[in-house]
């Protein structure tokens, strides 16, 4: 799905030249897209938070792929911004979201090499899906095109069908922790006695206090001194050998019922070493409730910042996949040679998404801090672009620029994990509203720089100096985790009243 929008550089030109529009028109289309891909992300969220990633992301691959085959009979450029804009954006939100979920609930120790990796499949697309479509808009035209490219995209569905979430991740809401098991009592215990003993036995012990783990081990002693006052061996009482014999020692109970709960636990997935490491991440509840989970991210201020940065990341990415090859085209570069820039960019972002992890896997740099090198370096590089006119140094600048864009991108849904885990599937769908926002500024600055100024450089130097600012605002990190810790006090104070 993400391997389709390294094709919107192709489908523009093809739009410009076969329906004769503007660039603001032709761009349209695009825009469109991605504002209902990122406004419909806290309803992707809350479908994810309450059904899980399979499902919606299979509804997604319905409509993402229906979008574009419908575009094949689109009689102006209107309707192809109906169709890819809105149903196809549409499943685009739902199908591309939550899959960033699932790995960073798989994956703990190796998080971000995880992430690339699995992002790694839209740059494998674009070494191959722009090359297709420049073939098919010169033999099928873009109507064959469009309807190619939707028959293609209908391959997601058998793939969505193998998502399934971690048997770890609870999704349903209880009053106790479901990685509990069932608890035991001391007459299950009794009855796995071997007959000859239980025959033997004139008093048995039958009481109802349950366990769970980390549970103190106070109720032990009491059932102990409670069960040896029971035990008739006063001076007074009857004492019977056999009876002393066949008493059940409630230790051998409370180590036979340890055993279970271990064992219980080995069944479950999660071995007792594993479960003891890293248990937080290991045995989240995920909120269910939506209305709990918009609190939770919007009293939020790191998510904020996070959100802020995934902005600043789009007004350089959506722009630059849309006006890449007409961009080049102007420095004099012939559309031929322009159209490798496209691959150029999948070959950098390729290298970044799978290259760059272990520095944060490593412990090399914190997420934050590499998050702040990733947005200025990514700014900086962004306003060099207009400034380069010779061919080679500006195809490496171009691939430089895709290794940071891949690089940047892996650290979205790392951040989300680490400062809102229990609400990943929401906080991601929710995290592009405010780029959604953003990308409605696209087509008039694209059509303002291009067609009234005459040049993109303005919106390339405009959109870079905003990600270098964005990128300092990261050092305040630890201000905004202090903040969020105030939030939640005085959150607890309210509900303890």
């Amino acid at each position: 799905m993400s391997g389709i929008t390294r094709t919107t550089g192709l489908l523009y030109v093809a739009l410009i030249d076969t329906y004769g529009v503007s660039r603001f028109e032709a761009n349209l289309p695009f825009t469109m897209r991605n504002i209902v891909r990122c406004l419909g992300g806290p309803v992707t969220g809350a479908l994810g938070q309450r059904f899980g990633p399979r499902n919606v992301t299979l509804i997604g691959g319905v409509f993402g792929s229906l979008g574009i085959v419908l575009c094949s009979f689109a009689p102006n450029v209107i309707w192809i911004t109906i169709l890819w804009g809105g149903i196809h954006g549409f499943g685009v939100a739902l199908g591309n979201t939550l899959t960033q979920v699932l790995v960073a609930q798989y994956f703990v120790k190796h998080r971000a090499t995880a992430t690339g990796l699995a992002f790694s499949g839209s740059c494998l697309g674009s070494f191959v899906l722009p090359v297709l479509m420049e073939y098919m808009l010169s033999q099928l035209g873009l109507s064959g095109a469009f309807l190619v490219s939707g028959a293609i995209l209908m391959h997601v569905l058998p793939f969505a069908l193998l998502l399934n979430e971690p048997s770890w991740m609870q999704r349903e809401t209880k009053a106790v922790d479901q990685t509990r098991v069932p608890d035991l009592t001391t007459s299950q215990y009794v009855k796995e006695y071997p007959e000859s003993k239980e025959l033997q036995n004139v008093f048995t012990i039958d009481f109802k206090q349950r366990r769970s783990f980390g549970e103190s081990d106070r109720d032990q002693d009491n059932m102990e001194k409670n069960c040896n006052s029971n035990s008739f061996s006063n001076e007074n009482g009857i004492r019977n050998p056999i009876f002393e014999d066949s008493m059940t020692n409630i230790n051998e109970v409370y180590s036979y019922q340890g055993k279970e709960e271990n064992n219980q636990q080995v069944q479950n997935g999660i071995p007792k070493e594993e479960g003891d490491k890293d248990s937080s991440s290991r045995h989240q509840k995920q909120e269910t409730s939506v209305r709990k989970a918009l609190i939770i991210i919007l009293s939020d201020p790191v998510f904020h910042m996070i959100s802020l940065s995934l902005g600043a990341f789009a007004m350089l990415i959506d722009p630059v996949f849309t006006v890449i090859v007409d961009f080049i085209r102007d420095k004099g570069i012939t559309e031929t040679a322009a159209k490798y820039f496209i691959s150029a960019l999948a070959l950098g972002d390729l290298v970044g998404r799978l290259g760059l992890g272990w520095v944060t896997d490593r412990n090399y740099m914190t997420v934050p801090k590499f998050m702040m090198m990733m947005q200025m370096a990514h700014g900086l590089c962004f306003m060099l672009l207009p400034l380069i006119y010779n061919l080679y140094i500006l195809f490496v600048v171009t691939i430089i620029f895709g290794i940071i864009t891949g690089a940047a991108l892996v650290m979205f849904p790392i951040l989300i994990g680490k400062y809102l885990p229990t609400v990943q599937s929401m906080a991601i769908g929710c995290m592009p509203f405010f780029t959604g926002l953003l990308t409605l500024t696209v087509p008039s600055l694209i059509g303002y720089f291009r067609d009234e100024v005459g040049s993109y450089n303005g919106m390339f130097f405009l959109t870079g100096g905003a990600s270098v600012i964005v990128g300092f605002l990261w050092l305040l990190e630890p201000l905004l985790i202090k903040l969020r810790k105030k939030l939640q006090k005085k959150e607890s104070a309210k509900t303890t009243i």
